[in-house]
């Protein structure tokens, strides 16, 4: 590998002209130029220039030996110029995992503005309730809602804190009744949300309001459990019971009347999205994704917190 760089400042040499001229191209002294050459010309054994006071002129053996050093400078720099070009512009493929429900239309919202802006970008977008390996499936952004991080290896990116809100269809709430208190909830049939392990997320909450002490829930089982918040938010649109549900995922069935919010002045914990990368100093693309992503989630309408006063 020294001789690499030996070659490389040879063919340097020749095409300046001097070993000054090449040692204020290398940002070196002409006197470690000069060195450079020894070490090389003793490697390979023959002398490769002529040195004089007014010139260098090359050797026969200097001569067949330079266009292949001179190759190898500008493969080195064609392929310095190509890895710049790649990590400074944005394109190539952009492998993006996210939930089933952040995979939709919202990555669509808000990542066609950049696709538009450079053709040469190519997203992939993996969308999946199941954690993937990051390194296995080659990921560059995990979209995580919620996640628990224990791989130290990726690098965690806060994009927003969403509502959770207590959802049910009219069908439901006109054979069941509608809560009026936190505490009638206890009553009523649930859909619950269960974490990949099997642990169930939603038996137990925590309701808040604005101006009243917070009130702790224990939920009875439900007869619906999955992991995927589709599948929830299936099941209660068919009316089998109330779900958790993200704010900015059902404000079209909200709007809609196809569900109807309940106790709008408590609300349960925000769920937390995240993206994970595997490094620190991430590639232009990785890093103008990152920024349309918060960018596009941050403004997402959000219904507060009701104040009945």
């Amino acid at each position: 590998m020294e001789n690499l760089n030996r070659m490389a400042v040879f063919a340097t040499v020749v095409i300046e002209g001097s070993l000054a001229a090449a040692g204020r191209r290398l940002g070196i002294s002409a006197s470690a130029v000069s060195q450079h050459l020894r070490q090389l010309e003793g490697s390979v054994g023959v002398p490769l220039l002529h040195r004089s006071t007014r010139k260098l002129t090359l050797t026969d053996a200097g001569a067949a030996f330079f266009p292949g050093c001179e190759a190898m400078l500008n493969s080195a720099r064609d392929a310095e110029q190509r890895l710049a070009e790649r990590r400074d512009t944005l394109s190539g493929e952009l492998r993006i995992s996210s939930t089933v429900g952040i995979g939709g239309q919202p990555l669509c919202e808000a990542l066609t503005p950049l696709l538009q802006q450079h053709p040469g970008l190519q997203l992939r977008i993996i969308a999946t309730d199941n954690v993937l390996d990051m390194i296995e499936h080659r990921i560059d952004i995990a979209l995580r809602v919620n996640r628990q991080l224990s791989d130290s290896r990726v690098i965690a990116h806060q994009l927003v804190n969403w509502p959770l809100v207590i959802c049910a269809t009219p069908r439901y709430l006109s054979i069941h009744g509608v809560p009026e208190r936190p505490e009638d909830l206890v009553q009523h049939r649930w859909i619950s949300g269960i974490h990949s392990g099997g642990t169930v997320n939603a038996r137990s909450i925590e309701l808040h309001h604005l101006r009243l002490p917070p009130v702790k829930l224990r939920l009875a089982e439900g007869q619906v459990l999955s992991d995927s918040m589709h599948v929830v938010r299936a099941f209660t649109l068919a009316g089998q019971g109330i779900s958790l549900q993200p704010l900015f995922e059902i404000q079209d069935k909200l709007r809609s009347g196809e569900l109807m919010l309940l106790l709008p002045e408590w609300r349960p914990a925000s769920i937390r999205l995240t993206a994970l990368t595997l490094e620190r100093v991430l590639p232009e693309k990785t890093r103008q994704a990152l920024q349309a992503l918060g960018d596009y989630f941050r403004r997402i309408d959000t219904v507060p917190l009701a104040d009945n006063r």
